[in-house]
């Protein structure tokens, strides 16, 4: 009973699925308004959330092992718990310049 779901799992993952997909006929760009104002702004701020965790992230990881090893903060009783907190502060970190990319975006 395994041997054909196993068969079967392999050849979902190697079969190619643009076999069965049609062409595209031709790029059609997005016409000016079609999406309306917020959805731009939204978009920007995800890009500059997701952008930014490349940087605060491995920061929050510095600074929280440099806060544990001076005794700032008292060590997690697991290793998930350290990776949890580690990733809470990226998270508040990246909210924080997606906010303040917002505030200065309302002055022009």
């Amino acid at each position: 009973m395994k041997k054909p779901i196993i068969i079967f799992m392999i050849l979902l993952i190697l079969l190619p699925a643009n076999l069965f997909s049609e062409p595209l006929k031709g790029y059609e760009p997005y016409q000016e308004g079609e999406f309306p104002l917020w959805t731009y702004k939204i978009r920007r701020a995800e890009t500059i959330f997701f952008g930014s965790m490349i940087i605060t992230f491995p920061l929050s990881i510095l600074l929280h092992s440099v806060a544990r090893s001076t005794g700032i903060i008292p060590p997690q009783t697991s290793g998930v718990n350290d990776f949890l907190a580690q990733a809470a502060i990226a998270g508040v970190l990246s909210l924080g310049v997606s906010v303040a990319d917002w505030a200065l975006g309302l002055g022009k």
